[in-house]
């Protein structure tokens, strides 16, 4: 006797009942033997394949994950348009108005803002257009899109920030914070975006100077990914805002505590999903242990971070590890290998008109030659800071700082204590006035 296919309603009403997990791995055998059945409901077959459904499911979990498995060839669309013509056709076409879509350009957002910041704006902007045209109907429930709006105005703030607009950024989040407080009553953090928001709002924080508040929203984000919802768990992105937190702590001048961090970070994140952030971790880790004087702590990680540059880091990476080997040979007492290293890293920063590198790098570069009492190499290299940083559009602070370095250098006094301090300063320069990834 032959069965009756599916059709469209008919999907809808098996997605719509409780079902056990016997009984989908039924469904899946069905839709894999009946061609007829699978033109109709193939697609959950597909996202079955590809472990995009839980055993157990409803329509909402079906329409959700349908939805993001979309939404690469919906961005790939959009993306052939000129920007400009991006936003008039979500308007118009309503197949591009999909959950997917906005929660991706949510992440590319996020992806590319360190590098791209415009770029990021523009995606997010796009995000916040999807959401604010996705209705409150079934089988979403208006408090999920208030959440997914909330997590796009988030987004688009962030990008804001880096951007060096902080009143702009913090108006944005205080339009997140609205959409949230709106959506969070009824369903709780249903699709786990809570701990993402705690770590955009973070860096904000930061900027603003405002340590302890940035330092709590981090732990609060750690918290959520490590006992929040168990579908929300995330070991991974816990490293994540650790790593986050880890630069908060370096601002405040914490710099023991910020490698404790880092330490437990490096145990967390997860190689396979993100080798890049491997490399961060372990640079940075390098990086504060060099800047401590715990330089043979330093050298010990040295190997498995050059490899880790050499394959999945950019020139940029690549020129910043050199630059921690030039700092670690100066502590070493290898005075040649460090000029080698630092005079290399300074010049590459000054060709790309990097001045607070430039300056930084010479700072370090000044090590060996105060420690051999060369001041007059001293005081050419403290006179060309001053020259390129006079030359460029900086801070009166950041200025002051090298000025008063060059005075000391010229008097014959400058240490390599007044150094770490000068760099200290320009750190602190570049923090108040750049943008900040």
């Amino acid at each position: 006797m032959e069965h009756k296919h599916l059709d469209a309603a008919a999907v809808e009403r098996l997605l719509a009942m409780d079902r056990t997990a016997e009984q989908n791995e039924q469904l899946f055998h069905l839709l894999s033997v009946c061609p007829p059945c699978r033109e109709v409901g193939g697609w959950l077959l597909e996202l079955h394949q590809a472990k995009a459904l839980p055993p157990v499911f409803g329509l909402i979990d079906a329409v959700l994950a349908r939805s993001r498995a979309e939404a690469p060839q919906l961005l790939a669309e959009l993306m052939l348009l000129d920007p400009q013509d991006r936003l008039a056709r979500l308007n118009t076409e309503p197949r591009f108005v999909s959950w997917g879509l906005c929660e991706l350009l949510v992440r590319e957002s996020r992806q590319i803002v360190p590098d791209n910041a415009s770029e990021a704006l523009h995606l997010a902007d796009l995000a916040v257009h999807v959401a604010d045209l996705l209705p409150g109907a079934a089988p979403f429930e208006e408090p999920w899109v208030y959440q997914l709006r909330s997590l796009a105005w988030a987004t688009l703030s962030n990008a804001r920030r880096v951007l060096g607009d902080l009143s702009a950024a913090e108006r944005g989040f205080e339009m997140s914070d609205s959409w949230w407080a709106a959506g969070i009553g009824g369903p709780g953090d249903a699709l786990g975006y809570e701990p993402i928001l705690l770590d955009l709002k973070a860096p904000l924080r930061t900027a603003q100077r405002r340590f302890p508040e940035a330092l709590k929203l981090l732990d609060q984000a750690v918290a959520l990914f490590l006992d929040g919802q168990p579908e929300h768990r995330d070991s991974h992105l816990a490293g994540r805002s650790l790593i986050a937190k880890a630069g908060v702590l370096i601002e405040m001048g914490s710099s023991e505590a910020a490698i404790e961090v880092l330490k437990k970070a490096n145990c967390w994140i997860d190689p396979e999903r993100d080798p890049r952030l491997v490399l961060c971790v372990r640079h940075n880790l390098v990086d504060n242990l060099s800047k401590m004087g715990r330089h043979t702590e330093a050298t010990d990680l040295l190997p498995d971070l050059r490899v880790l540059a050499a394959t999945h880091g950019s020139a940029l990476d690549r020129l910043r590890l050199n630059w921690v080997e030039g700092r670690i040979a100066a502590g070493l007492g290898d005075h040649d290998q460090a000029r080698r290293h630092l005079t290399a890293v300074r010049q590459a920063f000054l060709a790309d008109g990097n001045a607070f590198d430039a300056a930084l790098a010479t700072l370090d570069l000044v090590v060996p030659d105060l420690e051999e009492g060369n001041t007059a190499a001293v005081q050419a290299l403290a006179d060309d800071m001053v020259t390129v940083f006079q030359d460029l559009d900086v801070t009166r602070e950041a200025l002051a700082a090298v000025v008063l370095f060059q005075e000391a250098a010229r008097r014959e006094t400058a240490t390599t204590t007044l150094a770490r301090e000068t760099a200290a300063s320009l750190s602190r320069a570049r923090e108040g006035s750049a943008k900040l990834p």
